[in-house]
């Protein structure tokens, strides 16, 4: 290989690489305005990891409640109930 075949190649692999850095930028710029406004209609209350890949989530929406259970990829209901507007027991203080 030649010295101007070395050069189109390292030149070749400077432009892909600077146009990935370029797209993975407008990624996160788009991925962080697109998906971080809260309008708050869902809350997430609560959220624990009871193994590496499987956790429960407490979500609030409107005046439900529920808990769901997310293990890989598959996410199940396990219960939703009305909030009250009385605090909960385990909040009150003695």
């Amino acid at each position: 290989m030649d010295i101007s075949s070395a050069v189109r190649v390292i030149t070749s692999l400077v432009v892909v690489f600077l146009l990935l850095l370029i797209f993975l930028y407008y990624l996160r710029k788009v991925r962080v305005n697109g998906f971080s406004k809260n309008t708050g209609k869902i809350k997430i209350v609560e959220k624990t990891y009871l193994d590496s890949n499987k956790h429960l989530v407490l979500i609030q929406v409107r005046e439900l409640e529920s808990l769901i259970a997310v293990t890989g990829d598959k996410i199940e209901h396990l219960w939703t109930e009305h909030i009250d507007k009385s605090p909960r027991i385990d909040d009150r203080h003695s």
